[in-house]
């Protein structure tokens, strides 16, 4: 069996242009308000767990120290998905989201929210490994 080399200049071009394998969900985290406390992360792979916010069924976790403006963090093992991820500085550390009456004392945010503050359904947060950005939306 002969083997035959493809000229340097298109093996190149195949290399570069094959996709990436995936390396999980790079998860970037925009408008925490401060440094206090943590960003606390939840990645669902089911309604049922993500619209419960189950977290004991979570396939990811993360307490992130939080700080003002961006924050990252790369969720290397989930490579499958879809997945939805629900988040919330928890300003004060009890690993509680605080709230008074109606009114969220902390933020909170989502994959797939077209708005911080919307509240997306499993379908409408899925996301795909990769790139993914979630922004926080505090009410006061």
């Amino acid at each position: 069996m002969k083997t035959r080399l493809l000229p340097f200049p298109l093996a190149a071009f195949l290399t570069l242009s094959a996709p990436a394998f995936s390396e999980g969900i790079q998860l970037t985290i925009e408008g925490v308000r401060n440094n206090a406390g943590n960003v606390l992360v939840l990645v669902f792979d089911n309604a049922k767990d993500y619209e419960a916010l189950n977290y004991w069924n979570a396939v990811g976790y993360a307490e992130i120290s939080a700080q003002t403006g961006i924050v990252r963090h790369n969720f290397s093992a989930l490579n499958e998905g879809p997945y939805a991820v629900f988040l919330f500085h928890d300003e004060n550390g009890d690993e509680d989201l605080n709230t008074r009456g109606n009114h969220l004392l902390e933020g909170v945010g989502g994959s797939g929210a077209p708005n911080r503050e919307d509240d997306p359904n499993f379908s409408q947060a899925s996301v795909l490994p990769g790139k993914v950005t979630v922004g926080v939306h505090y009410d006061k």
